[in-house]
């Protein structure tokens, strides 16, 4: 627990504990309140469409400065109709504007709709029409792809949104004369504050939905064990549209925490904002994190460094083992070589990271360990599909309790029922838990693959391709067993940082011999990604299976092409040639 040396003294901390009025839509104004240091510069925003945004000052504002535009943003949405309730749709791939805009909207009680600005554009477009947004704060271009995919919909409900430039709106909205009445909106615990949509990996992307108390709830504990010693500085490189993004700055602007704002993440620009800003820790999904160079990390910047944060879906031990040899951190008066890896599995619909586990350079337990439930979990169990719970040792789909749970789905109560069984909240994964109290991630439940001798999780299989391969990223999927029908066998898909050659058939053949060694079912094909096109991800950085899925489902009904190998062939056909990928 931090106590002492702390951005926020402890009776600032102890007043927002106590404070039960504290809460998601006004979490800034009682950050504003507590602190006495408001013109300190607080959050850094770098211009990364600068080809020299990491050189010279950082640009910095302080909370007086997001308040007075947050209340010049609240003016111009009062001004345009903007009332409780009303559903406001961002959608920029400005971080900085992204949170401003969030604190405006939930301000004046209306309800903040996020969407990710790497999203398919006619796919963002429906989004905003399903959630019944009437304004929509856009960047030019991305609102320029909705306004098309509108009219070309001829949508009457589309017909009715507001839109406006974001950056024009920056620029131009003026300050009120006098204060705003009834600003900032006073909440109640149940009012509806943002709706952030799901990652969309397994289909159209979910519409979740969060209230003043929910979105908080777990949050209040935080504010005694968050990183916020004076030395700490924060560097996130979370999609700022998700629900994690806005999660972490919330804790950033309560706790005082000088922090970095990076917009459009990937490991090239997040190793430059390390040896940039010198962070003590840092934030992103997993595969940002991964595609981290370490090599390239300075050593002045590493040796700041204390912890990683990883979330979403868990980390696999290829990407985490480089980054804990960076840096050092403190296990009680000791000062450690190497930093820790904070790896959470959370989801969209949770608004928080539900397990938790800690990884250093000494830890030996991988195998997809997400550790243990948190403290704001107030139950979790492994169910079978009758929502029974079953017994150590056997997988089945994880179900929670906890009070941070989305009330619901804004388009789709069935779905919203149907999350539901035996009082959990079935969050879409598949779990086990050993004798020991100790939780594994399995799989997502649409990406578990079906063979004949029963399901196959693909989640522990990319751990060990990974680890053999040394690749930059995998997925492991389902394809079509050409011996039968209404099977699937299990396919791997790697891509690498470089270009070098390398034979499919020797990396299958290894990665086989591994996973036969560790008991796991072997691959019966692997395909090597000429670029990241042949893996894609998501807006969120997530692999796209159900596009590889589609991809390669009757590969193993065919010659092997060039850069994959599999172990069959069709009948009276040669042995496939050798095959490399360039």
């Amino acid at each position: 627990m931090n106590i002492l040396g702390t951005h926020r003294s402890t009776v600032q901390r102890l007043r927002l504990t106590a404070d039960r009025q504290l809460g998601a839509g006004n979490f800034f104004w009682h950050a504003w309140q507590v602190a006495d240091d408001r013109d300190r510069p607080l959050l850094f925003h770098p211009d990364v469409t600068s080809d020299h945004w990491d050189e010279g000052e950082l640009p910095g504002v302080s909370l007086d400065d997001m308040r007075r535009i947050v209340v010049r943003y609240a003016h111009w949405y009062r001004s345009h109709g903007v009332l409780p309730h009303t559903h406001v749709g961002i959608l920029t791939r400005n971080g900085l504007y992204g949170l401003l805009h969030h604190i405006a909207v939930t301000s004046l009680g209306a309800v903040a709709v996020h969407c990710n600005p790497n999203m398919a554009l006619p796919t963002a477009a429906d989004y905003f029409v399903r959630t019944r947004v009437t304004v929509l704060v856009a960047d030019a271009d991305l609102l320029a792809g909705c306004t098309r995919a509108w009219d070309r919909s001829a949508n009457a409900d589309a017909k009715k949104i507001l839109t406006e430039d974001i950056r024009l709106l920056h620029e131009t909205a003026p300050r009120p004369s006098g204060p705003l009445p009834g600003f900032p909106h006073r909440h109640r615990r149940d009012d509806l504050v943002m709706i952030s949509h799901s990652s969309g990996t397994t289909g159209r992307p979910k519409a979740p939905v969060f209230t003043h108390a929910s979105f908080f709830d777990g949050k209040r504990g935080r504010l005694w064990t968050f990183p916020s010693q004076r030395s700490d500085r924060m560097l996130t490189a979370l999609p700022h549209s998700h629900s994690a993004g806005i999660s972490y700055l919330t804790m950033a602007l309560l706790l005082g925490i000088p922090t970095l704002v990076l917009d459009g993440a990937d490991g090239e620009l997040l190793t430059r904002a390390i040896n940039r800003f010198r962070p003590t820790f840092v934030l992103g999904f997993p595969l940002t994190l991964a595609e981290i160079d370490v090599t390239r990390v300075t050593p002045y910047a590493a040796q700041s460094i204390h912890s990683w944060n990883g979330m979403g879906d868990a980390s696999h031990e290829r990407h985490i083992r480089p980054l804990t040899a960076l840096g050092a951190r403190r296990e009680g008066r000791k000062r450690l070589a190497g930093s820790r890896y904070i790896d959470g599995l959370g989801s969209s619909e949770m608004g928080m990271v539900l397990f938790r586990t800690v990884h250093t350079q000494q830890s030996t337990d991988y195998d997809r360990l997400i550790g243990h439930p948190i403290k704001a979990v107030r139950d979790a169990a492994v169910l079978d599909e009758h929502g029974n719970v079953l017994p150590d040792g056997e997988a089945g789909l994880l179900g929670v309790r906890t009070p941070s749970v989305t009330p619901g789905y804004w388009d789709d109560p069935d779905l919203s029922q149907q999350s539901l069984s035996n009082g959990y909240f079935l969050t879409g994964d598949i779990v086990r838990r050993d004798p020991d109290g100790r939780w594994y991630h399995l799989d997502r439940t649409p990406d578990v693959i079906h063979t004949v001798d029963g399901p196959v999780h693909s989640l522990p299989l990319e751990e060990r391709v990974l680890l053999t391969t040394q690749a930059l990223d995998t997925a492991v999927v389902a394809v079509e067993d050409p011996d039968r029908p209404g099977f699937h066998v299990p396919a791997a898909v790697v891509l690498y940082r470089d270009d070098v050659r390398r034979s499919p058939e020797d990396l299958l053949q290894a990665c086989n011999a591994d996973l036969r060694k560790k008991g796991l079912r072997t691959l019966d094909a692997l395909i090597i990604a000429a670029h990241r096109d042949e893996l894609p991800v998501g807006p969120t950085g997530k692999v796209l299976k159900r596009s590889l899925r589609e991809t390669h489902r009757h590969m193993l009904g065919e010659p092997a092409r060039p850069g994959a190998a599999h172990t069959h062939t069709l009948p009276g056909l040669p042995e496939p040639a050798s095959t490399r990928a360039d």
